[in-house]
């Protein structure tokens, strides 16, 4: 059985409401992995200035627990699908939301004051309520955080791997057709997300012309690592500290962008083909 409640985050950043206001658009994108791809979007949305983007747009990684490896094409739509609810619902509607069990517990007046201001509700009392919603899932801080987004321009996004040992040809086609049906921006890396980041580390086209098949099949070839990770790792040594976007990846984006236009980029030939789309993305943040 899925889990009813999957957004969630323990380190959402918490602007003010003039930064809100400033925003004109933002991309939401839901993502396969719980870490790099969070790191590396991150890093983007912080440097934006550096990179020629506009402070008027923006980029969020749709946040879940660590704890929910749900990660197959459909959840990572899943999860997508579960934010556009929350937003339809309106700030104003946001306690429909609520679990009924914990609305006949607590009182309408006590979540509504809570919606409006927890500040107003004294810290234990506010401390148990929202640790009982996350036993089951519902991380109400971060559900009020995302609700306040509401932008005219903004896009909705996934971003998947091809990885053909768990994702069948079929499959892949049926989620990029349900995406263009929902206009929601379909991002694939093939083989992995890690190939997009290999583009910042090197010239793939010429310095793996006779290893393009290993990448292509991207076979394991560690408890830790396919053969693509293994080279993003040799190259950029990822650690427990992540994946060092300033060092590694901020200098050379725009070098990644021009060299990942050498692969495929259309979404029904990089379900066969090595490429990763992504640049389209930070091609239009840049121009917006």
């Amino acid at each position: 059985m899925k889990n009813k409640y999957r957004l969630s985050s323990a380190a959402f950043e918490r602007e003010t409401d003039e930064d809100k206001e400033e925003l004109e658009k933002i991309y939401f994108i839901s993502v396969e992995g719980n870490r790099t791809e969070t790191e590396y979007f991150k890093g983007i949305s912080d440097n934006r200035e550096y990179l020629g983007m506009s402070a008027r747009i923006d980029v969020k990684v749709l946040g879940r627990s660590r704890k929910d490896t749900n990660s197959a094409p459909e959840q990572v739509i899943e999860l997508l699908e579960e934010y556009l609810s929350l937003r339809a619902l309106g700030k104003e509607n946001l306690i429909e939301e609520i679990p009924e069990q914990f609305v006949k517990e607590y009182g309408t007046e006590f979540i509504e004051k809570y919606l409006e201001d927890p500040q107003k509700i004294p810290r234990k009392k506010r401390n148990a309520f929202a640790t009982e919603l996350m036993k089951i899932g519902y991380n109400i801080n971060y559900r009020k955080y995302l609700n306040e987004y509401n932008h005219k321009l903004d896009e909705f996004c996934i971003l998947i791997d091809r990885d053909k040992g768990t994702h069948p040809e079929a499959d892949m086609l049926a989620r990029i057709n349900y995406c263009r049906e929902k206009k929601y921006k379909c991002y694939i890396a093939n083989p992995c997300f890690e190939f997009w980041l290999l583009l910042h580390l090197s010239d793939v086209e010429k310095e793996y012309a006779d290893r393009m098949e290993q990448i292509r099949e991207n076979k394991i070839i560690s408890d830790h690592h396919t053969f693509v990770s293994g080279e993003v790792s040799k190259k950029a040594r990822h650690g427990k500290k992540g994946i060092h976007f300033k060092e590694n990846y901020l200098p050379f984006v725009d070098t990644a962008v021009q060299r990942a236009k050498s692969f495929a980029s259309d979404e029904e030939k990089l379900v066969e083909q090595i490429g990763c789309n992504l640049w389209q993305m930070l091609e239009e943040m840049k121009n917006h």
